[in-house]
């Protein structure tokens, strides 16, 4: 029989139903949910880790005698737990559970999204090794699902230093905040913008979307020699575009490849002020990493294809025939079909210009190193 435990990060490596704490009403967005109490939502976690005690089991090979669920934070949608399996801090799993209506949906279709992209062999993202729906003691629903947990990795938010200038402070585990290199926050550019690429499907148009730094959807994990980047969450995959998929040519796939990278590289830019604050627009020195990341994760994508190879290597070309004042006004397209009240949107209009010139610069300038 496995023996549960639980804890709440911050407030208790260990949980009794006799603390305080364990009747804590859990945290929310909105008042919706606050009458269900931590405690709940932790056994709630542990049923639904006993029902698949032998999946846990198959992923770890081995007899699960006791098992440790720490709610770690609480996020717009999700309310991810750490799992660590028989004492072993070094190989946990995360549970996401989710309580509220909306937040059951956003994880029904997050499900359907990772299902879609591990069959597409993506990497960094996460893996879903289990799911379900079940009551909580209080008789409310709850939906849950497994994954690995990016042992070490962190989030991270554009942040004003000391000399004024804008940075990237990674807030570590322990709750400090360190800076990252500009090297670092290329190389995370780079990384970021491959992942988002590779997941692309060049013949449905399917592509990750929405995803937002502000939110925390990107993690990162540094040592001295490299950045590693993770995606830890995917709201939805599938086409931005109506556009039937079974009747486009060549000419429509390299159109709509061209909107998610425009797309893309702007959004790339938007962050919040150490996650909450106001909008904040990242430096140019951003854009070349993230253009080197797209080319890099189309050639991962499809190495062998000579239809690939011919429009990685035609792109550059393409965009300079174009000309800057195209390229600006395909970028007024992207945005039109956004609400230009939103906040996000206003922020990129103010920088439209200068961005697409930038995008035009670095892209004509690849063809003189491909």
């Amino acid at each position: 029989m496995t023996v549960y435990s639980y804890g709440i990060s911050g407030m208790g490596d260990l949980v009794f139903p006799s603390d305080p704490m364990y009747s804590h009403p859990l945290p929310a967005d909105t008042d919706k949910d606050t009458d269900i109490q931590c405690g709940a939502f932790l056994k709630g976690v542990g049923i639904f880790l006993d029902e698949n005690i032998n999946e846990v089991e198959k992923i770890y090979s081995e007899k699960i005698e006791k098992i440790h669920i720490i709610l770690e934070k609480h996020g717009a949608f999700y309310h991810p737990c750490k799992v660590v399996i028989n004492g072993r801090n070094s190989q946990p799993m995360v549970v996401n559970g989710a309580v509220s209506a909306e937040a059951i949906r956003t994880m029904g279709k997050e499900i359907k999204a990772l299902g879609k992209l591990k069959n597409k062999s993506a990497r960094d993202i996460p893996e879903v090794y289990f799911s379900g729906e079940y009551l909580l003691e209080s008789g409310k629903a709850a939906s849950f699902f497994s994954a690995p947990w990016f042992e070490g990795f962190c989030e991270f938010h554009w942040s004003c230093l000391e000399d004024g200038s804008l940075g990237i402070k990674v807030w570590e585990d322990d709750g400090s905040r360190s800076v990252m290199q500009e090297k670092e926050v290329s190389d995370f550019f780079r990384k970021a913008a491959a992942i988002l690429s590779r997941s692309y499907d060049f013949d449905t148009f399917d592509q990750i979307f929405p995803w937002h730094h502000a939110a925390g959807d990107f993690v990162v994990c540094r040592d001295l020699e490299k950045v590693d980047v993770r995606l830890i969450t995917v709201r939805q995959y599938t086409s931005l575009l109506s556009m039937d998929s079974e009747e486009t040519d060549l000419s429509d796939k390299l159109e709509c490849l061209f909107h998610f990278l425009w797309n893309m590289l702007m959004r790339m830019r938007l962050d919040r002020l150490d996650g909450v604050g106001e909008l904040v627009w990242a430096p140019d020195y951003v854009i070349a990493p993230c253009i080197a990341g797209f080319f890099e994760g189309l050639s991962e994508k499809a190495p062998d294809s000579k239809e690939m190879l011919m429009i990685i290597e035609a792109i550059p070309e393409i965009v300079r025939s174009m000309g800057s004042d195209h390229l600006f006004s395909l970028h007024e397209e992207i945005m039109s079909a956004c609400n230009p009240m939103a906040s996000d949107i206003v922020l990129i209009k103010k920088h439209m210009r200068a961005h697409s010139d930038s995008v035009f610069e670095v892209i004509c300038d690849c063809s003189k190193n491909m």
